[in-house]
């Protein structure tokens, strides 16, 4: 990091004025500029950028495309999900967040009941009505 800061940065100022001074025309120099990306230099290695982009995804506070950009990678369309903000609890939308929790079951809306099954239903084929059959541990220690 300190080689790019104090020694690579200098320099690429430089260059990128001067490719602006000699190749762009006045107008150019308002529409275009030239920046060279030493962003690779900097960033750590795989399996930390992952973890970080992890946390970022999973706590709401990046979405795929911030992370896509990050890695240099095409985006995905708006349309698809690319600029969602997810938070954790089965990636749920963040405006979405606790929307279920104050929500009660509609009068019309049916509630099934599992009931248990008894006996040899169960696969309880030695009579034992479901007791506990593994034995007490016997320790050696008191």
């Amino acid at each position: 990091m300190e080689f790019v800061k104090y020694t690579l940065d200098p320099w690429v100022a430089r260059w990128e004025q001067a490719i602006v001074r000699s190749l762009f025309s006045a107008d150019e120099k308002t529409q275009y500029f030239v920046k060279f990306n030493v962003d690779g230099l900097l960033r750590g290695d795989y399996q930390s950028r992952m973890n970080g982009y992890a946390i970022g995804r999973q706590n709401g506070w990046m979405s795929a495309n911030d992370i896509r950009e990050l890695e240099n990678l095409d985006r995905i369309p708006e349309e698809e999900g690319g600029d969602m903000y997810l938070i954790n609890g089965n990636m749920t939308k963040l405006k979405d967040a606790g929307i279920f929790a104050g929500k009660e079951s509609e009068p019309n809306e049916e509630v099934l009941e599992v009931e248990e099954p008894q006996g040899s239903e169960s696969g309880d084929t030695d009579g034992n009505g479901g007791e506990n059959t593994v034995p007490k541990r016997h320790h050696r220690r008191g």
